[in-house]
Order: structure tokens, then C-alpha cells, then sequence
């Protein structure tokens, strides 16, 4: 399930585990809020709802995230990565789903 931006002011689609991300495209991060990887440069923003947090990081600094993981209040979580093919075609593609604690 992929809406727009149900998180007042982020701006950033909701997805949960099961979203495929499929036509979703690039996602422009405005306003980092965490340096996830410590070099100095704010890069991750982390949305919250009802049922899921996600975590958006642009790794490489170009204001499109590069990384999301999604973690349900019931432990499953899911990652994906924003991939640009050898073709010139570029999408998001699963990285990893589990569910915590297993």
C-alpha cells in the first residue's frame, strides 16, 4: 500500500512491508533529521504511523533516498534499495524481510 504523504509536512509516501515500491521512483529527502552513518552530514528521516516506522537515508548525499526500511509494530520489517540499471532504468528493489526477534 503506497500513499503520499500521510505525515504532515514530510512529505514522504507510507508503505508498509508488503509494497512493492514498483513505479514509486526516486524520493526526494528535504529535511534529514539523523546522521545514520556518523560522518558529520544529517541523512535519514524517520517517519512514524499507526502501525509501521519508516527509516529514509540518502547515503550518497544528493537529496534522493538511496535506502528505506519499514518496521511493523509487530516486528516484520522490510528494506529496499533505490537501484539504477545498466539499461537506464532505475527502481527500488528489495533488500531484505524478516520479522524481529526470529
Amino acid at each position: 500500500m503506497i500513499t503520499s504523504g500521510e505525515f504532515a509536512g514530510l512529505d514522504l509516501p507510507d508503505i508498509d512491508i508488503s509494497s512493492s515500491l514498483d513505479g514509486l521512483g526516486p524520493v526526494e529527502l528535504n529535511h534529514p533529521t539523523q546522521d545514520i552513518n556518523g560522518d558529520g552530514i544529517l541523512d535519514t528521516e524517520t517517519t512514524t504511523g499507526d502501525d509501521a516506522m519508516q527509516v529514509w537515508t540518502d547515503y550518497d548525499h544528493d537529496g534522493i533516498a538511496d535506502h528505506v526500511t519499514v518496521v511493523e509494530k509487530d516486528g516484520d520489517y522490510a528494506a529496499w534499495e533505490f537501484h539504477h540499471h545498466p539499461d537506464g532504468t532505475s527502481g527500488w528493489v528489495r533488500t531484505d524481510q524478516g520479522k524481529l526477534g526470529k
